[in-house]
């Protein structure tokens, strides 16, 4: 993966896999692939995967409702020293 792209993580433990029969547009594999800084199908597509789940991760804690004061905002803002 390339500095620009480094999809999240979100599981720690082993991921099962399968082996599947796709149809897949050449051309958009390449592209994903040249923004994943991948080289296999299997590496893109995976990429690609992990990128979309976490993108609706991320969408769905943004459209979150938080009742935050301006307060809470300046302290949440606040330098922290340890």
């Amino acid at each position: 993966m390339t500095e620009l792209h480094k999809p999240m993580r979100r599981l720690k433990q082993p991921r099962t896999t399968r082996r599947v029969t796709l149809n897949v547009d050449e051309e958009l594999l390449r592209e994903a692939g040249e923004f994943l800084g991948t080289t296999s199908m299997t590496e893109t597509i995976n990429g690609a995967l992990d990128e979309y789940v976490s993108l609706q991760m991320r969408l769905q804690l943004v459209n979150r409702e938080l009742d935050l004061t301006p307060e809470m905002l300046d302290e949440i803002r606040r330098p922290r020293t340890f």
